[in-house]
């Protein structure tokens, strides 16, 4: 095999800085959801909206995504979206009411969606160029960004440094990597089908049936992101400085997951690894369920995060070897929509329990959902990187 040029490794950075920038932007967000709840004096119920109406826009985001791939390139995509996520978060910021954080998350939304997709557009192109598995790498990227997201808003919460300027300095800091990065994304334009002519033709099936293992995913995922420091700190009595130590924990055993993941895919096959994934993403939800206090839940979330993490990486692989390189970004942006639909399910289900004051049997929405990737597992067997893209 021979080694990856320059050029290429300047790709794979470049790319790997959007999934970052991403990472660090969501987590810097939704750790200091209770921050925010202060701040405009929301309840429980109206995160839940709030939540609710960024998966809806994310979705149409994810469409948009896609169109542009398709008439310009996932590279101009990509770079657009995150510029509107730095917007997004700052205006999240800076909303004195609750009318203008719901504008302030509609934009941002939309910067999400786009990114979401476009930015696993980018990494299937560098996966196939390299001809191994780095998708579960690339997934690791944005896990590292989302823990100093996480210890970023724990720091700013104890420093006492105003909401506003916490997310204003993240928007900076996305805008200054993204414009000199943004110039070395894969600028092929690989697709010759689109969304709304000749891709209709792309099959759905693997669309569905790694949409499914996708939802499931985002499903537990979200509630996990979003609830978990409310979780700790109003059903558990932890702090504002220790609640988000589980959002922290959560993505460490995802950093595991995924930079370990691609290696144990090239030994034991996709087919294990998801397996394997769902079974401790259940134990660990378990553990969540049950724990006491704060230390035990924290380590739970380590362990649902060391197994659920590697199954949106593989299946955005898995998707790119079923549907062959002249539709990834058509199939990408159309699989992206179970994020969201996932996100729409867990957030709004758990936000629900939450609200009747049941933050711990929340959880137990995620655990009873997983069974259902162990039984479409066997079809991860497609996953092949085979195709280098157009360069």
């Amino acid at each position: 095999m021979a080694a990856p040029t320059q050029a290429l490794r300047r790709t794979r950075l470049a790319v790997a800085a959007g999934f970052f920038l991403q990472g660090l932007v969501f987590a810097a967000i939704v750790t200091q959801v209770p921050t925010l709840k202060d701040k405009i004096g929301l309840g429980d119920g109206d995160v839940t909206v709030l939540l609710v109406v960024v998966a809806v826009v994310s979705g149409v985001g994810s469409v948009f995504a896609g169109m542009v791939a398709e008439r310009r390139t996932s590279a101009v995509a990509l770079r657009t979206a995150l510029m509107t996520i730095a917007l997004g978060a700052l205006l999240v910021g800076l909303a004195p009411n609750k009318p203008l954080l719901t504008a302030a998350f509609v934009l941002y939304g939309l910067g999400v969606g786009g990114v979401d997709a476009s930015m696993n557009m980018q990494g299937v192109r560098v996966q196939a160029a390299y001809r191994r598995s780095i998708m579960a790498n690339f997934h690791g990227v944005w896990s590292v960004a989302g823990i100093a997201g996480a210890l970023y808003a724990s720091g700013v919460t104890k420093l006492d440094i105003p909401l506003g300027v916490s997310l204003a300095f993240i928007a900076a800091l996305t805008l200054a990597i993204t414009l000199p990065a943004s110039r070395f994304f894969v600028a092929a334009r690989e697709v010759e089908v689109g969304l709304s002519q000749e891709g209709l033709d792309v099959s759905w099936r693997p669309i569905l049936l790694f949409g499914l293992v996708i939802l499931v995913f985002y499903a537990a995922d979200t509630g996990i992101l979003t609830w978990s420091s409310v979780y700790l700190h109003d059903a558990l009595d932890a702090t504002k400085s220790v609640a988000p130590l589980a959002f922290a924990a959560y993505e460490t055993g995802a950093i595991v997951s995924r930079f370990g993941g691609d290696l144990l895919v090239r030994r034991r096959g996709d087919v294990f690894v998801v397996r394997l994934g769902t079974a401790l993403g259940i134990a660990g939800l378990v553990g969540v369920v049950a724990a006491p206090a704060p230390p035990l839940a924290i380590a739970s979330f380590f362990v649902v995060g060391l197994g659920l993490a590697i199954l949106a990486p593989l299946s955005f692989a898995a998707i790119a070897g079923a549907v062959g390189p002249a539709a990834v970004d058509v199939a990408i942006a159309r699989l992206n929509i179970a994020n969201y639909l996932g996100a729409i399910l867990g957030g709004a289900l758990i936000g629900v329990a939450a609200s009747a004051h049941y933050l711990r049997w929340a959880f137990v929405i995620p655990l009873v959902m997983l069974p259902a990737v162990l039984v479409v597992a066997k079809a991860f067997s497609v996953a092949d990187v085979t195709e280098p893209p157009t360069q």
